[in-house]
C-alpha cells in the first residue's frame, strides 16, 4: 500500500481544485429538476439557484449572457446544461451554460412574455418585411442535417422549378447548441451575401422541441438579416417567434419551397396563354392597321397634292416679290455707292490741295497750331503740284 501511495502525486488544495475542474470541464452534464432558492444578484452579471428533486439538491451558477435567454423563477421545472465546478470553498457547483424549460405552462408563459416585449420593440412590424424575389438564382437553406425538412425543401424546389442553386447549412434544430448554430448559420449567409432568399426550416415538433425558434437570439438574428427570410418551422397550428419576425411564414417546409420559387409548369402555361393571346391581338391590330393605312394613304395623297399646289403658288408669288425687292435693293445700293464716292472725292487730300490749300509740315510732322513753331524754324508747304521750303520770320495769332 505504501508503494501505491508513493506513486500518487501530492496536491496542494488549490492544485486539487484545479485538477478536479480540469476533469469536469471535459464532462458536461444535463440535469433535470425544479428550481429553488433563486437569487439574482443586483448589479452583478450572474445569478445563483438550486436544482432539486425529491432526494437531492445541486447548487448552480449562471453568468449573465446565459441567464438572460430564459427567465428563471422558483418552482420552474428545467433541464440545465453545464459543467460541474469545484469552488475554492469546497462547494460543488454546476456552471450552467444553457437552460431549457420543461412543460407547456412554463414555456407558454416565457413565450408570451418575450413575444409581447419584442412586439413592443417593433420587431414584428410589417414595415420591416422584405419582399421575396420572384425568380431567385440561389437559395440558402438552414435545417437539420439529413432531416425531412431538408429533403422536402430540396425535392420540392427541384420538381417545381429546378433552375436554382441551393446552399445548405446544416444545424441542430433542438436541444443544446441549437440556438447558437442557427444564429451562426444566419450570420454566415449574411456575411457571404451569395443567396437571394433564405429558408429556415424544421419538420414540426412540440413547443419544447421548438424552443430554439422561440429564443430571443434567433428572433433578433432573423430580424437583422439583410436577406429575405422564409420561416418553415413546420407546425401549422403553432406560430413560433421566428415565424412572426420572418419576412414570410410558411406552414411547412414544402410550402416554403413553393413560396421561394415559381412553378415551372404554371409559368409555361401562362407563357403559352399570353403568347396565344398576344398573337391574336397582334393579328387583329395588323388587320385594323392595314385598313387604316389604306384610308390614310388616300387622305394623305389628297392632302399632299393640295399642299403641293399651294406651295407652287406660294413659290411663284415669292419669286415675283423677291424679284421686285432685289431690283429695288440694287438700285438703292447703286445710289448709295455714288453718294459715297462723291463724299470720298470731296474728302480726298488731293482735292483739297487743288482748291488752293496747302499742308504745312515741320520735320515731316504736320503743323496744325502756331504754338508748334517759332521764329527761325524751317517748314515745308505742300501744294497741289509741289513743295515750298521756307523759314519762319514771324509768328502771329489771328
Amino acid at each position: 500500500m505504501s508503494e501505491i501511495i508513493d506513486r500518487i502525486p501530492t496536491f496542494s488544495v488549490s492544485q486539487y481544485v484545479g485538477f478536479i475542474n480540469n476533469l469536469t470541464a471535459a464532462v458536461p452534464v444535463l440535469v433535470e429538476g425544479e428550481i429553488s432558492n433563486f437569487r439574482d444578484i443586483p448589479g452583478r452579471n450572474f445569478c445563483y439557484f438550486d436544482i432539486k428533486d425529491k432526494n437531492a439538491v445541486a447548487k448552480c451558477f449562471q453568468g449573465f449572457w446565459h441567464s438572460k435567454k430564459v427567465a428563471l423563477e422558483n418552482g420552474a421545472t428545467v433541464k440545465i446544461f453545464g459543467n460541474p465546478t469545484l469552488q475554492k470553498n469546497g462547494s460543488l457547483v454546476i456552471d450552467v451554460r444553457e437552460v431549457f424549460l420543461i412543460g407547456d405552462g412554463a414555456l407558454r408563459k416565457q413565450y408570451q412574455e418575450l413575444k409581447e416585449r419584442l412586439e413592443k420593440e417593433g420587431l414584428f412590424g410589417l414595415e420591416f418585411k422584405k419582399e421575396i424575389p420572384i425568380f431567385p438564382i440561389s437559395i440558402g437553406l438552414i435545417a437539420g442535417k439529413n432531416s425531412s425538412a431538408y429533403h422536402d425543401v430540396v425535392t420540392e424546389i427541384s420538381e417545381r422549378w429546378g433552375n436554382v442553386e441551393i446552399f445548405f447549412h446544416g444545424v441542430k434544430v433542438q436541444g443544446i447548441n441549437a440556438r447558437k448554430e442557427i444564429v451562426q448559420a444566419i450570420r454566415y449567409f449574411n456575411r457571404r451575401q451569395t443567396v437571394d432568399v433564405l429558408i429556415v426550416a424544421r419538420g414540426g415538433g412540440s413547443m419544447e422541441d421548438l424552443q430554439a425558434f422561440d429564443s430571443e437570439d434567433v428572433v433578433r438574428e432573423i430580424f437583422a438579416s439583410k436577406i429575405p427570410t422564409i420561416s418553415a418551422i413546420g407546425h401549422e397550428d403553432h406560430w413560433t417567434l421566428a415565424d412572426f419576425v420572418a419576412d414570410v411564414r410558411a406552414k411547412t417546409p414544402t410550402k416554403a419551397a413553393q413560396i421561394a420559387v415559381p412553378d415551372r409548369d404554371a409559368i409555361s402555361d401562362q407563357l403559352d396563354f399570353f403568347s396565344t393571346r398576344v398573337k391574336g391581338l397582334v393579328q387583329a391590330k395588323l388587320s385594323e392597321a392595314k385598313i387604316n393605312v389604306n384610308t390614310l394613304n388616300d387622305k394623305l395623297r389628297t392632302k399632299i397634292e393640295d399642299k403641293l399646289a399651294r406651295i407652287r403658288q406660294d413659290i411663284k408669288f415669292q419669286q415675283e416679290s423677291l424679284t421686285v425687292i432685289v431690283k429695288k435693293n440694287i438700285e438703292d445700293k447703286r445710289n448709295r455707292l455714288e453718294n459715297l464716292c462723291k463724299m470720298l472725292g470731296a474728302l480726298n487730300p488731293e482735292s483739297i490741295l487743288k482748291r488752293g490749300y496747302g499742308v504745312v509740315q515741320k520735320k515731316g510732322k504736320r503743323i496744325t497750331d502756331i504754338d508748334e513753331v517759332k521764329v527761325g524754324d524751317e517748314i515745308s508747304v505742300r501744294l497741289q503740284n509741289g513743295e515750298i521750303r521756307s523759314k519762319i520770320q514771324e509768328v502771329r495769332s489771328i
